[in-house]
């Protein structure tokens, strides 16, 4: 059953029986009512009480003091409305007119096929409606809930160790809700005293531990200025991570290890100095960042120039005979750009035991860097 406030505080008045409620407009409520809530309703409000939706919405605002409609009896109590308590349509309104129809009940008689050929799909559903039995699904308003925790100290805390143990308490609750609602979180933001910290998440998770060792990697990092009297914890809400492992998929580290293991070299280094290694949509040879870290190759700032005499290599840095050799490989792009590039690579083992690349662009011969 559904139920229709037609007040000026509608809305107000539908929440006391419903958190699930659709505002039709400023005046207009609809939510869903049970047996037992309906014994509470005083008879002194404006409601009507349906089996469908538009039902109550039409009886709501065309009916004083509280209406009851049981089921099969719709047309019987809505057919002394006028024809102009439905939605407005001058044209269809005008043809009814014509016909003699006044009320609801007139409309409600005539035959389908009949209305359908002179007024349409628009002169059916308005028939529907006039019988009560035009049903749809109930449109409440959804509220974003807010995944957030604060408490006010009454005495201010100067220790870090009684901090987390609280900020765990607020981690296990909101990830308890997240759980309820399969939701995951992507970031946390706490708030001590008025100095905000926001820790954004490298995957979605709610595993209490690794958030709450996050949250000591954090503090360890930038303690607070201050005793700590407030403390509010809020989290931003995701869809949960969801990974399939394949058979032959090759065994990485866990994330969360991963994120804890670079948490306590970011408290080492700092921040600003641990980066990610970034693929850029190029072939051209040491395309990224120069501050991006690279894996298993040393470049030499500038390349050495090189010369080769009886598979001897010498730069101004070393020099030694070359033992083994592999290569060339030939890499070339942008020929659009005026610095378009053409290079041959080799890899050469000298007998110092080090591994180089050595590369020849264009007439030049250099040696780029080193293997670790």
């Amino acid at each position: 059953m559904f139920a229709c406030i037609h007040s000026p505080q509608a809305a107000e008045l539908a929440r006391s029986f419903s958190p699930w409620i659709e505002i039709v407009d400023e005046s207009t409520a609809v939510f869903s009512i049970t047996t037992r809530q309906l014994a509470e309703v005083p008879p002194s409000m404006r409601m009507a009480v349906a089996e469908t939706v538009e039902t109550a919405i039409l009886a709501a605002r065309n009916f004083p003091g509280f209406t009851f409609l049981p089921p099969g009896e719709e047309s019987r109590i809505l057919g002394v409305l006028p024809i102009d308590c439905l939605p407005p349509d001058p044209e269809i309104f005008e043809t009814l007119e014509m016909w003699g129809i006044r009320n609801l009940a007139d409309l409600a008689k005539l035959p389908e096929e009949g209305l359908s050929a002179r007024l349409g799909s628009r002169g059916l559903w308005l028939q529907k409606l006039a019988r009560g039995k035009l049903a749809r699904p109930l449109k409440p308003i959804l509220y974003k809930t807010i995944y957030e925790e604060s408490v006010d100290l009454e005495y201010p805390l100067k220790l870090r160790d009684p901090l987390v143990f609280l900020i765990g308490r607020f981690l296990h609750d909101l990830s308890a809700r997240l759980k309820a609602q399969s939701l995951a979180a992507q970031a946390l933001h706490l708030t001590l005293n008025r100095q905000e910290r926001a820790l954004r998440l490298p995957f979605p998770t709610r595993d209490v531990k690794f958030l709450l060792r996050l949250m000591e990697h954090s503090l360890e990092a930038h303690p607070p200025d201050e005793p700590v009297e407030k403390v509010r914890l809020r989290i931003e809400p995701t869809q949960p991570r969801r990974v399939q492992h394949g058979l032959f998929t090759p065994a990485a580290p866990e994330p969360e290890k991963l994120e804890l293991t670079l948490g306590k070299i970011r408290g080492l280094v700092g921040a600003e100095n641990v980066l990610y290694p970034k693929l850029l949509d190029t072939y051209r040879p040491g395309a990224g960042p120069i501050e991006a870290p690279f894996l298993a190759f040393r470049y030499f700032r500038p390349p050495l120039e090189a010369r080769i005499k009886e598979k001897h290599l010498t730069t101004k840095m070393f020099k030694g005979e070359i033992l083994s050799i592999a290569g060339p490989w030939r890499s070339s792009g942008d020929w659009w750009r005026p610095d378009d590039f053409s290079r041959d690579e080799w890899d050469l083992y000298l007998n110092d035991g080090a591994l180089y690349r050595l590369v020849q662009d264009r007439a030049k011969l250099f040696v780029e860097g080193t293997y670790d």
